[in-house]
Protein backbone atom coordinates (compact mmCIF):
# COMPACT_ATOMS: atom_id res chain seq x y z
CA UNK A 1 0.00 0.00 0.00
CA UNK A 2 1.18 3.23 -1.10
CA UNK A 3 0.74 6.94 0.93
CA UNK A 4 1.12 10.01 -0.76
CA UNK A 5 4.20 12.51 -0.16
CA UNK A 6 3.26 15.70 1.59
CA UNK A 7 6.31 17.99 0.34
CA UNK A 8 8.76 19.27 3.05
CA UNK A 9 8.41 16.03 5.14
CA UNK A 10 7.05 12.98 3.19
CA UNK A 11 4.30 10.62 4.85
CA UNK A 12 6.21 7.52 5.52
CA UNK A 13 5.46 4.02 4.11
CA UNK A 14 4.53 1.49 6.02
CA UNK A 15 7.17 0.38 7.97
CA UNK A 16 8.13 -3.56 8.65
CA UNK A 17 7.69 -4.87 12.20
CA UNK A 18 10.30 -4.61 14.79
CA UNK A 19 12.54 -7.46 14.66
CA UNK A 20 16.22 -8.09 14.96
CA UNK A 21 18.20 -8.35 11.84
CA UNK A 22 21.86 -7.95 11.49
CA UNK A 23 21.26 -6.69 8.00
CA UNK A 24 18.79 -3.50 9.85
CA UNK A 25 19.60 -0.31 11.76
CA UNK A 26 16.41 1.46 12.93
CA UNK A 27 13.75 -1.22 13.87
CA UNK A 28 10.34 -0.68 12.45
CA UNK A 29 11.46 2.63 10.19
CA UNK A 30 11.73 2.63 6.69
CA UNK A 31 14.37 0.94 4.78
CA UNK A 32 17.50 2.04 3.21
CA UNK A 33 20.06 0.54 0.80
CA UNK A 34 23.47 1.64 1.57
CA UNK A 35 26.01 0.57 -0.95
CA UNK A 36 29.99 1.09 -0.60
CA UNK A 37 30.65 3.34 -3.63
CA UNK A 38 33.06 2.07 -6.28
CA UNK A 39 35.10 5.65 -5.83
CA UNK A 40 35.52 4.79 -2.38
CA UNK A 41 39.35 4.38 -2.48
CA UNK A 42 39.29 8.07 -3.91
CA UNK A 43 37.14 9.16 -1.01
CA UNK A 44 40.91 8.42 1.29
CA UNK A 45 39.75 5.48 2.61
CA UNK A 46 42.85 4.55 5.53
CA UNK A 47 43.99 1.27 4.92
CA UNK A 48 47.71 2.04 6.45
CA UNK A 49 48.92 -1.19 7.97
CA UNK A 50 49.91 0.59 11.28
CA UNK A 51 49.83 -0.63 14.94
CA UNK A 52 46.57 1.96 15.55
CA UNK A 53 46.21 3.86 18.69
CA UNK A 54 46.92 2.69 21.94
CA UNK A 55 43.27 2.02 22.50
CA UNK A 56 44.16 -0.79 19.78
CA UNK A 57 46.44 -2.57 22.34
CA UNK A 58 43.97 -2.09 25.28
CA UNK A 59 42.19 -5.18 26.88
CA UNK A 60 38.49 -4.91 25.78
CA UNK A 61 35.49 -5.45 28.07
CA UNK A 62 32.35 -5.45 25.70
CA UNK A 63 30.33 -5.54 28.89
CA UNK A 64 32.01 -3.50 31.15
CA UNK A 65 32.16 -0.63 28.12
CA UNK A 66 28.44 -1.44 27.52
CA UNK A 67 27.12 -1.29 31.47
CA UNK A 68 29.54 2.25 31.48
CA UNK A 69 27.97 4.40 28.52
CA UNK A 70 24.21 2.51 28.59
CA UNK A 71 23.24 4.84 31.33
CA UNK A 72 23.47 7.46 29.26
CA UNK A 73 21.77 6.68 26.30
CA UNK A 74 17.96 6.84 25.72
CA UNK A 75 15.66 4.10 23.45
CA UNK A 76 13.42 6.31 21.07
CA UNK A 77 10.32 5.50 20.19
CA UNK A 78 8.16 7.09 17.24
CA UNK A 79 4.92 7.24 15.61
CA UNK A 80 5.43 7.53 11.91
CA UNK A 81 3.36 9.73 10.02
CA UNK A 82 -0.74 9.13 10.06
CA UNK A 83 -1.44 5.84 9.33
CA UNK A 84 0.19 4.93 13.30
CA UNK A 85 3.19 3.15 12.26
CA UNK A 86 5.79 2.99 14.65
CA UNK A 87 9.47 2.79 15.27
CA UNK A 88 12.52 2.56 17.04
CA UNK A 89 16.09 3.59 17.54
CA UNK A 90 18.35 5.07 19.76
CA UNK A 91 19.71 8.26 21.26
CA UNK A 92 23.18 9.61 23.09
CA UNK A 93 22.14 12.03 25.95
CA UNK A 94 24.39 15.00 25.98
CA UNK A 95 22.97 17.38 28.93
CA UNK A 96 21.85 16.22 31.90
CA UNK A 97 18.85 18.60 31.14
CA UNK A 98 17.98 16.62 28.17
CA UNK A 99 19.46 16.98 25.02
CA UNK A 100 19.72 14.06 22.99
CA UNK A 101 21.56 13.21 19.83
CA UNK A 102 20.50 10.91 17.37
CA UNK A 103 20.35 10.23 13.63
CA UNK A 104 17.88 12.25 11.69
CA UNK A 105 16.16 9.00 9.86
CA UNK A 106 15.46 7.65 13.56
CA UNK A 107 12.86 10.23 13.81
CA UNK A 108 12.15 10.70 10.20
CA UNK A 109 8.40 10.72 9.67
CA UNK A 110 7.74 10.87 13.35
CA UNK A 111 4.53 13.08 14.01
CA UNK A 112 5.29 12.26 18.36
CA UNK A 113 8.09 11.35 19.89
CA UNK A 114 8.86 10.01 23.16
CA UNK A 115 12.10 7.98 24.71
CA UNK A 116 12.92 5.83 27.94
CA UNK A 117 16.07 7.20 29.34
CA UNK A 118 18.19 4.30 30.40
CA UNK A 119 19.46 5.95 33.62
CA UNK A 120 16.56 6.24 35.31
CA UNK A 121 14.05 4.29 33.42
CA UNK A 122 11.50 7.65 33.38
CA UNK A 123 9.63 7.66 29.81
CA UNK A 124 9.60 11.41 28.51
CA UNK A 125 8.30 13.29 25.23
CA UNK A 126 10.75 14.54 23.18
CA UNK A 127 10.69 17.86 20.76
CA UNK A 128 12.78 18.64 18.05
CA UNK A 129 15.46 20.76 18.15
CA UNK A 130 16.61 20.23 15.07
CA UNK A 131 18.73 17.97 12.20
CA UNK A 132 20.65 18.23 9.27
CA UNK A 133 19.33 15.81 7.17
CA UNK A 134 22.56 14.97 4.42
CA UNK A 135 24.56 14.20 7.20
CA UNK A 136 21.95 12.07 9.24
CA UNK A 137 22.24 14.13 12.72
CA UNK A 138 19.34 14.89 14.96
CA UNK A 139 19.35 16.88 18.40
CA UNK A 140 15.91 15.81 20.49
CA UNK A 141 14.95 17.80 23.63
CA UNK A 142 13.33 15.54 26.79
CA UNK A 143 10.12 17.74 28.18
CA UNK A 144 10.67 18.39 31.52
CA UNK A 145 14.06 16.31 32.38
CA UNK A 146 16.75 17.06 34.90
CA UNK A 147 19.39 15.03 36.26
CA UNK A 148 19.88 12.65 33.76
CA UNK A 149 23.31 11.11 33.14
CA UNK A 150 25.39 11.80 30.23
CA UNK A 151 27.59 10.05 27.95
CA UNK A 152 31.20 10.77 27.99
CA UNK A 153 32.17 12.05 24.35
CA UNK A 154 35.55 10.96 22.82
CA UNK A 155 37.66 12.48 20.14
CA UNK A 156 36.95 10.69 16.64
CA UNK A 157 40.57 11.62 15.05
CA UNK A 158 42.12 9.92 17.39
CA UNK A 159 40.57 6.70 16.15
CA UNK A 160 42.85 3.83 13.88
CA UNK A 161 42.37 1.00 12.03
CA UNK A 162 42.20 -2.15 14.73
CA UNK A 163 40.85 -0.28 17.37
CA UNK A 164 38.35 -2.06 19.88
CA UNK A 165 35.04 -0.91 19.83
CA UNK A 166 31.93 -1.66 21.03
CA UNK A 167 28.39 -1.21 19.22
CA UNK A 168 25.62 -0.15 21.99
CA UNK A 169 22.07 0.02 21.28
CA UNK A 170 18.46 -0.79 21.17
CA UNK A 171 19.00 -3.66 18.88
CA UNK A 172 15.30 -5.20 17.88
CA UNK A 173 13.79 -2.50 18.96
CA UNK A 174 12.83 -4.10 21.94
CA UNK A 175 13.85 -1.44 24.90
CA UNK A 176 15.04 -2.23 28.34
CA UNK A 177 18.54 -2.78 28.87
CA UNK A 178 20.49 -2.03 25.38
CA UNK A 179 22.50 -4.99 23.95
CA UNK A 180 25.94 -4.37 22.49
CA UNK A 181 28.51 -6.07 20.14
CA UNK A 182 32.31 -5.63 19.91
CA UNK A 183 34.27 -5.71 16.92
CA UNK A 184 37.09 -3.56 15.57
CA UNK A 185 37.51 -0.42 13.30
CA UNK A 186 37.99 -2.13 9.57
CA UNK A 187 38.04 1.48 8.20
CA UNK A 188 38.10 5.12 8.25
CA UNK A 189 36.71 8.12 5.80
CA UNK A 190 34.04 5.59 4.29
CA UNK A 191 31.72 6.46 1.31
CA UNK A 192 28.30 5.26 1.27
CA UNK A 193 25.40 5.55 -0.90
CA UNK A 194 22.02 5.72 0.67
CA UNK A 195 18.86 4.63 -1.23
CA UNK A 196 15.40 3.66 -0.16
CA UNK A 197 14.28 -0.02 -1.07
CA UNK A 198 13.13 1.13 -4.53
CA UNK A 199 16.70 2.38 -5.21
CA UNK A 200 15.70 6.08 -5.31
CA UNK A 201 16.10 9.16 -3.81
CA UNK A 202 20.01 8.95 -3.46
CA UNK A 203 21.98 10.13 -0.50
CA UNK A 204 26.08 10.25 0.44
CA UNK A 205 27.53 9.79 3.59
CA UNK A 206 30.99 10.58 3.98
CA UNK A 207 33.97 10.13 6.14
CA UNK A 208 32.30 7.37 7.93
CA UNK A 209 33.61 5.16 10.75
CA UNK A 210 33.54 1.21 9.57
CA UNK A 211 33.87 -1.66 12.36
CA UNK A 212 32.86 -5.50 12.02
CA UNK A 213 30.71 -4.83 14.98
CA UNK A 214 27.29 -6.46 14.28
CA UNK A 215 25.32 -3.45 14.49
CA UNK A 216 21.69 -4.13 14.79
CA UNK A 217 18.15 -2.99 14.01
CA UNK A 218 17.34 -0.45 16.55
CA UNK A 219 20.82 0.54 16.94
CA UNK A 220 20.70 3.68 14.81
CA UNK A 221 21.36 6.78 16.80
CA UNK A 222 23.47 4.63 20.06
CA UNK A 223 27.22 4.96 19.87
CA UNK A 224 29.97 3.39 19.02
CA UNK A 225 31.80 3.58 22.27
CA UNK A 226 36.37 2.79 22.59
CA UNK A 227 37.53 0.59 25.17
CA UNK A 228 37.33 3.25 27.68
CA UNK A 229 33.75 3.76 27.42
CA UNK A 230 34.56 6.99 25.43
CA UNK A 231 31.60 7.82 22.51
CA UNK A 232 33.66 8.46 19.01
CA UNK A 233 31.19 7.53 16.72
CA UNK A 234 26.56 7.16 16.30
CA UNK A 235 25.86 3.98 14.27
CA UNK A 236 24.23 4.72 11.34
CA UNK A 237 24.22 1.80 8.86
CA UNK A 238 25.26 -1.88 8.71
CA UNK A 239 25.28 -4.84 6.38
CA UNK A 240 26.04 -8.81 6.95
CA UNK A 241 26.81 -11.47 4.11
CA UNK A 242 26.38 -15.37 4.03
CA UNK A 243 28.40 -16.56 1.10
CA UNK A 244 26.74 -20.15 -0.36
CA UNK A 245 28.95 -22.44 -2.19
CA UNK A 246 26.13 -22.36 -5.31
CA UNK A 247 23.03 -20.24 -5.19
CA UNK A 248 22.18 -16.70 -4.20
CA UNK A 249 25.16 -15.36 -2.61
CA UNK A 250 24.51 -11.85 -0.48
CA UNK A 251 26.96 -9.36 -1.35
CA UNK A 252 28.09 -6.96 1.46
CA UNK A 253 30.26 -3.81 2.28
CA UNK A 254 34.08 -4.55 2.38
CA UNK A 255 36.17 -1.53 2.74
CA UNK A 256 36.53 -1.19 -0.99
CA UNK A 257 33.74 -3.42 -2.70
CA UNK A 258 31.78 -2.06 -5.26
CA UNK A 259 28.90 -4.26 -5.24
CA UNK A 260 28.27 -4.16 -1.92
CA UNK A 261 25.22 -3.46 0.40
CA UNK A 262 24.20 -2.12 3.74
CA UNK A 263 21.20 -1.13 5.58
CA UNK A 264 20.72 2.29 6.61
CA UNK A 265 17.98 3.08 8.93
CA UNK A 266 15.53 1.10 9.16
CA UNK A 267 13.47 -1.55 8.34
CA UNK A 268 13.17 -4.57 5.90
CA UNK A 269 15.74 -6.14 4.44
CA UNK A 270 17.46 -4.13 2.02
CA UNK A 271 20.30 -6.66 0.36
CA UNK A 272 20.83 -7.84 -3.09
CA UNK A 273 21.69 -11.09 -4.64
CA UNK A 274 23.56 -12.72 -7.26
CA UNK A 275 23.99 -15.98 -8.56
CA UNK A 276 27.52 -17.28 -7.43
CA UNK A 277 29.29 -20.61 -7.93
CA UNK A 278 32.70 -21.12 -5.65
CA UNK A 279 34.19 -22.03 -2.51
CA UNK A 280 32.30 -21.24 0.42
CA UNK A 281 33.86 -18.32 2.84
CA UNK A 282 35.74 -20.16 5.71
CA UNK A 283 32.89 -21.87 7.81
CA UNK A 284 31.85 -23.58 9.75
CA UNK A 285 29.59 -24.14 7.08
CA UNK A 286 27.28 -26.69 5.85
CA UNK A 287 25.91 -28.38 2.38
CA UNK A 288 23.51 -30.50 1.13
CA UNK A 289 23.58 -32.75 -2.08
CA UNK A 290 24.88 -35.39 -3.72
CA UNK A 291 28.05 -36.04 -5.77
CA UNK A 292 31.84 -35.96 -4.00
CA UNK A 293 33.19 -33.28 -2.04
CA UNK A 294 35.21 -32.26 0.80
CA UNK A 295 35.66 -30.43 3.58
CA UNK A 296 38.87 -29.45 5.09
CA UNK A 297 38.49 -28.31 8.48
CA UNK A 298 37.74 -25.38 7.38
CA UNK A 299 34.31 -25.46 6.63
CA UNK A 300 34.76 -25.12 2.71
CA UNK A 301 32.48 -27.18 0.51
CA UNK A 302 31.83 -26.47 -3.13
CA UNK A 303 30.05 -27.95 -6.13
CA UNK A 304 26.56 -27.59 -8.34
CA UNK A 305 23.20 -28.99 -8.37
CA UNK A 306 20.84 -30.17 -5.75
CA UNK A 307 20.17 -33.61 -4.66
CA UNK A 308 20.60 -35.72 -1.10
CA UNK A 309 22.72 -36.24 1.01
CA UNK A 310 24.52 -33.91 3.91
CA UNK A 311 27.62 -32.76 4.27
CA UNK A 312 29.54 -30.38 6.93
CA UNK A 313 33.29 -29.58 7.96
CA UNK A 314 33.24 -28.77 11.66
CA UNK A 315 36.44 -27.10 11.98
CA UNK A 316 38.76 -29.76 13.16
CA UNK A 317 40.05 -31.42 9.95
CA UNK A 318 37.00 -34.09 10.15
CA UNK A 319 34.96 -32.14 7.28
CA UNK A 320 33.34 -34.28 4.69
CA UNK A 321 31.30 -32.71 1.69
CA UNK A 322 28.91 -33.39 -0.94
CA UNK A 323 29.92 -31.32 -3.43
CA UNK A 324 26.47 -29.70 -3.88
CA UNK A 325 26.02 -26.28 -3.18
CA UNK A 326 23.81 -25.09 -1.25
CA UNK A 327 26.71 -24.42 1.35
CA UNK A 328 26.68 -21.83 4.05
CA UNK A 329 29.49 -20.49 4.93
CA UNK A 330 30.43 -17.47 8.01
CA UNK A 331 28.62 -14.38 8.60
CA UNK A 332 30.67 -11.24 7.74
CA UNK A 333 29.03 -8.06 9.04
CA UNK A 334 30.27 -4.44 8.86
CA UNK A 335 28.83 -1.38 10.80
CA UNK A 336 28.90 2.56 9.89
CA UNK A 337 29.17 5.25 12.10
CA UNK A 338 29.27 9.06 12.20
CA UNK A 339 32.28 10.30 13.79
CA UNK A 340 31.65 11.81 17.06
CA UNK A 341 33.67 14.70 16.47
CA UNK A 342 31.71 15.71 12.87
CA UNK A 343 28.01 14.54 14.91
CA UNK A 344 28.74 16.80 17.89
CA UNK A 345 29.57 19.82 15.69
CA UNK A 346 26.58 19.65 13.55
CA UNK A 347 24.96 19.47 17.51
CA UNK A 348 26.60 22.40 18.58
CA UNK A 349 25.21 24.12 15.22
CA UNK A 350 21.63 23.14 15.86
CA UNK A 351 21.81 24.09 19.63
CA UNK A 352 22.93 27.77 19.06
CA UNK A 353 20.02 27.75 16.66
CA UNK A 354 22.28 28.48 13.72
CA UNK A 355 20.34 27.31 10.28
CA UNK A 356 21.75 26.86 7.44
CA UNK A 357 21.33 24.66 3.96
CA UNK A 358 21.56 21.56 5.62
CA UNK A 359 20.39 22.46 9.12
CA UNK A 360 16.95 23.10 10.30
CA UNK A 361 16.17 24.55 12.98
CA UNK A 362 12.63 23.58 14.99
CA UNK A 363 9.82 21.36 13.92
CA UNK A 364 8.99 20.74 10.32
CA UNK A 365 6.51 22.62 8.49
CA UNK A 366 3.33 21.15 6.42
CA UNK A 367 1.35 23.16 3.85
CA UNK A 368 -1.27 20.07 3.91
CA UNK A 369 -1.51 19.00 0.96
CA UNK A 370 0.15 15.73 -0.59
CA UNK A 371 1.72 15.91 -4.24
CA UNK A 372 2.41 13.10 -6.53
CA UNK A 373 5.79 12.19 -7.09
CA UNK A 374 6.28 11.85 -10.29
CA UNK A 375 3.67 13.97 -12.06
CA UNK A 376 4.42 15.08 -15.55
CA UNK A 377 3.73 18.55 -14.86
CA UNK A 378 6.44 21.62 -14.13
CA UNK A 379 5.43 22.17 -10.34
CA UNK A 380 4.03 20.05 -7.92
CA UNK A 381 0.98 18.36 -8.47
CA UNK A 382 -1.53 18.38 -5.65
CA UNK A 383 -2.59 14.33 -4.96
CA UNK A 384 -4.62 15.17 -2.06
CA UNK A 385 -5.70 18.15 0.55
CA UNK A 386 -5.55 17.70 4.33
CA UNK A 387 -9.65 18.52 5.22
CA UNK A 388 -9.98 21.63 6.98
CA UNK A 389 -6.63 22.77 7.02
CA UNK A 390 -5.40 25.87 5.90
CA UNK A 391 -4.80 24.86 2.20
CA UNK A 392 -8.37 23.52 2.20
CA UNK A 393 -9.49 26.88 3.42
CA UNK A 394 -7.69 28.40 0.79
CA UNK A 395 -9.38 26.80 -2.29
CA UNK A 396 -6.39 24.43 -2.94
CA UNK A 397 -7.95 21.35 -4.44
CA UNK A 398 -6.72 17.98 -5.46
CA UNK A 399 -5.72 18.30 -9.02
CA UNK A 400 -3.85 21.95 -9.16
CA UNK A 401 -0.37 22.31 -9.76
CA UNK A 402 1.09 24.45 -7.50
CA UNK A 403 3.74 27.05 -8.99
CA UNK A 404 4.94 29.24 -6.67
CA UNK A 405 5.79 29.42 -2.80
CA UNK A 406 7.07 32.12 -0.71
CA UNK A 407 7.76 34.41 -4.45
CA UNK A 408 9.86 31.43 -5.50
CA UNK A 409 8.91 29.27 -8.27
CA UNK A 410 8.41 25.33 -7.75
CA UNK A 411 9.65 23.36 -10.49
CA UNK A 412 8.72 19.59 -8.69
CA UNK A 413 8.02 18.46 -5.73
CA UNK A 414 11.14 18.22 -4.79
CA UNK A 415 12.10 21.60 -5.15
CA UNK A 416 8.66 22.60 -2.89
CA UNK A 417 9.72 20.29 -0.16
CA UNK A 418 13.02 22.39 -0.27
CA UNK A 419 11.38 25.84 0.09
CA UNK A 420 8.97 23.94 2.85
CA UNK A 421 11.74 23.80 4.82
CA UNK A 422 13.41 27.01 5.29
CA UNK A 423 10.26 27.99 6.69
CA UNK A 424 8.40 27.10 9.64
CA UNK A 425 5.14 25.95 11.80
CA UNK A 426 3.33 29.61 11.45
CA UNK A 427 5.09 31.01 8.86
CA UNK A 428 2.46 32.64 6.28
CA UNK A 429 3.47 32.09 2.98
CA UNK A 430 2.20 33.46 -0.32
CA UNK A 431 1.51 30.10 -2.65
CA UNK A 432 0.33 29.96 -6.34
CA UNK A 433 -1.77 27.30 -7.78
CA UNK A 434 -3.28 26.20 -11.09
CA UNK A 435 -6.51 24.97 -10.86
CA UNK A 436 -7.86 22.30 -13.53
CA UNK A 437 -9.51 24.50 -15.47
CA UNK A 438 -6.03 26.80 -16.22
CA UNK A 439 -7.07 29.46 -13.97
CA UNK A 440 -4.47 31.15 -11.65
CA UNK A 441 -4.75 31.93 -7.90
CA UNK A 442 -2.72 33.21 -5.29
CA UNK A 443 -3.35 33.39 -1.28
CA UNK A 444 -1.34 33.54 2.04
CA UNK A 445 -1.63 30.69 3.40
CA UNK A 446 -0.46 29.98 7.77
CA UNK A 447 1.75 26.86 7.61
CA UNK A 448 1.09 23.76 10.19
CA UNK A 449 2.94 21.53 11.82
CA UNK A 450 4.14 18.59 10.24
CA UNK A 451 5.49 15.21 10.80
CA UNK A 452 9.69 15.52 10.29
CA UNK A 453 10.69 15.76 6.84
Amino acid sequence: MGYPQYPGYGVPQQRAPRKRGRHLLGAGALGLAVAVVAGSVAWGIDQRAGSGSQLSHQQLDPAAVAAKVSPGLVNVNTTLGYEGAKAAGTGIVLTSDGEVLTNHHVIEGATSISVVDVGNGKTYTAGVVGYDEDHDVAVLKLKDASGLETAKIGDSDKVALGDKVVGIGNAGGVGGTPRYAAGTVTGLNQSITATDESGQDPENLTGLIQTNANIQAGDSGGPLANASGEVIGVDTAGSSSNSEGNGPQQQTAATTASSATATLASAGTATETADGNGNDNPGPGYGSGSGNGYGDGNGYGDGSGNGSGNGYGDGSGNGQGDGSGNGQGQTTTQGYAIPINEAMEIADQIEDGKASDTVHIGESAMLGVSVLPNADTTGAAVGDVLANGKADEAGIEAGDVITSFAGKTVESPDSLSALLNEHHPGDKVEVGWVDQSGQQHKATIELITGPVR
